[in-house]
């Protein structure tokens, strides 16, 4: 009921304000799309309640009486205030809630359980939204989300990013049920040298691809790619198929039963997972869950 009254009383204020700034009562009530009659009963209502009257209707444009040029200065200044009341509040209530980007099972795995502890002693808002590898990070340097997590590489090409790494990712070899290489307890780079590869393409992002190419630099072969896919699910679904294998982080691909993981080793392939954020957000929440999934992984 308050809320109606001053809503109500607010909505009168700009009508008074647009019949002083028009110059007429018909042109405040085009602007409102309302009548001219609707208009003028309402500021009536107005004076009725203050006790005076706020124009002289005695001229042929309505003219504010003393206490009318009193009450607009103060109907202005309240106006005024309340704008940047409103303002104040939508801008802390905006601090209060941290978006955060995702980019794959890694996170899906660990992010839940450090959001139901950060949520239950910091009464923050969370909204979790999932891209890939590119275009979280873009997503975090344009200012569309606040904290993001993705690969370590994947940070270094933005300045105004601030990353740190909070995960080691072992690799591995992932392959079709049915693949000769399928059973073996670990294998090497010389076991996968001509094997057909499966590989997720620049779209996940440049330097996860570059660096990608470079190990293979480093180990010494020279990679035969079969096929690039834009997606885990049709990097997934190619391998299980037999159309190649494909390197993983282990943490991407271990709970997948559409394919064998066997673990890499003697290899220059690897996987730093970090989280980041712009360092000119000065929302505090951003501080706080970094310290939390600082924590949560300990390293």
């Amino acid at each position: 009921m308050i809320d109606r009254v001053i809503k109500m009383f607010k909505q009168v204020i700009y009508y008074f304000i647009a019949v002083v700034e028009q110059g007429s009562f018909s042109k405040a009530a085009k602007k409102f799309y309302l009548s001219q009659s609707a208009i003028s009963q309402q500021i009536t209502k107005l004076e009725n309640d203050l006790g005076f009257s706020l124009f002289d209707r005695s001229t042929y444009y309505p003219t504010l009486t003393e206490e009318g040029k009193r009450y607009y200065d103060l109907a202005k200044k309240l106006l005024s205030d309340y704008k940047n009341e409103y303002n104040d509040i939508k801008e802390n209530l905006q601090k209060d809630v941290l978006t955060i980007g995702i980019t794959g099972p890694f996170e899906r795995k660990h992010v839940p359980f450090i959001v139901k502890q950060f949520k239950e002693n910091d009464a923050i808002s969370i909204d979790i939204k999932a891209f890939n590898l590119f275009t979280c990070i873009e997503k975090l340097n344009n200012r569309e989300i606040d904290i993001a997590f993705g690969l370590s590489n994947n940070f270094k090409n933005y300045p105004d990013l601030i990353y740190r790494t909070i995960y080691h990712s072992h690799i591995c070899v992932v392959t079709s049920l049915e693949h000769p290489l399928s059973h073996k307890e670990y294998v090497t780079i010389k076991d996968i040298k001509n094997e057909p590869l499966i590989v997720l393409s620049k779209k996940q992002g440049k330097e996860y691809y570059h660096d990608y190419m470079e190990a293979f630099r480093l180990d010494g072969m020279i990679p035969y790619i079969k096929k690039e896919v834009d997606d885990l699910n049709e990097y997934v679904m190619a391998i299980s198929l037999g159309e190649g294998i494909g390197l993983s982080a282990t943490e991407v691909i271990s709970e997948n039963d559409q394919v064998a993981v066997i673990p890499l080793k003697e290899s220059h392939h690897h996987a730093d997972y970090a989280v980041g954020y712009r360092q000119d957000n000065e929302k505090k929440a951003i501080q706080q869950f970094m310290k939390y999934v600082e924590d949560y992984f300990r390293l």
